[in-house]
């Protein structure tokens, strides 16, 4: 068998995603014949000796790749998406709908604690990674319910590209003012799209137009063709169909076909590097 780097074949393997392999790489977490590995460090899985902590050696080297899958989470306030806790708090493979899922998957991007609706969870680490580079501009879908009206001019700023605290500027993105509503809490929805996957992004872009706003309550109703369906309850999944799972792919084939050679040339090596 080829050569392969390590964290590739872990997420083929559905072990973990390649993102969680590299940290466990610079965590001395996994051993290549006994030596610790090395990000970009390649082996063969055939002949060479893979050891990881916390994983069975024996269910890692019997057991067959599994079938891609690809489910929508209806995710509820509260929770993680990663599958780490941080101070106690429950991740999203915590809920009884993900528990029991008998191998290992992971979420496309995450929402917050404090943000619920539509996360992707799949086992298929190649759309995953695209779906959530930067090049690609997937747009993904936020209702907003935000503690005071913006100004024309306030939108605008968030239209036009703002400026965050961290000296970066954000991608434009689409606004639109829906309705005040009066309870059970006072606010104004706005229905928002971004097109990247930044940390708190939705939030920051409220807290950064100058009106000091607070961002109440944050749904992701929609990445990319999907979009949650109303019966789809707090804490449980779905199945893509056939025709999502095609749609969420078509997406991706039509961005590379846009991409300049030198930015898919780019982009094909970042995914060999992650």
């Amino acid at each position: 068998m080829e050569n392969i780097r390590v964290q590739k074949w872990l997420s083929g393997m559905g072990i973990c995603s390649r993102r969680e392999a590299e940290e466990w790489i610079r965590q001395n977490k996994i051993k290549i014949n006994g030596s610790f590995c090395k990000l970009g460090m390649k082996f063969d899985p055939q002949t060479d000796d893979i050891w990881i902590e916390g994983v069975d050696k024996k269910r890692l080297l019997t057991s067959s790749k599994p079938s891609l899958v690809y489910w929508m989470l209806n995710k509820p306030v509260n929770y993680l998406s990663s599958r780490s806790s941080q101070g106690g708090k429950l991740t999203i493979f915590d809920l009884p709908s993900l528990k029991k899922i008998p191998f290992f998957t992971f979420s496309v991007g995450r929402l917050d604690y404090k943000t619920q609706g539509l996360l992707l969870i799949t086992n298929d680490g190649n759309l995953a990674n695209k779906l959530t580079h930067p090049n690609f501009k997937v747009p993904k879908y936020y209702q907003v319910l935000s503690s005071g009206k913006l100004t024309p001019k306030e939108e605008d700023k968030i239209r036009k590209g703002l400026p965050l605290e961290d000296g970066s500027v954000a991608f434009p993105c689409d606004i639109s003012y829906v309705h005040k509503q009066s309870s059970p809490i006072q606010g104004y929805w706005y229905l928002v799209t971004v097109y990247e996957g930044r940390n708190r992004l939705v939030r920051r872009l409220f807290e950064n137009t100058g009106a000091g706003y607070e961002v109440k309550r944050l749904i992701r109703y929609g990445l990319g063709p999907l979009r949650l369906p109303e019966n789809l309850k707090e804490g449980e999944y779905k199945q893509l169909t056939h025709k999502e799972i095609q749609a969420l792919k078509a997406i991706i084939e039509d961005k590379a076909e846009s991409l300049e050679p030198s930015t898919q040339q780019e982009q094909d090596q970042d995914q060999d590097n992650n």
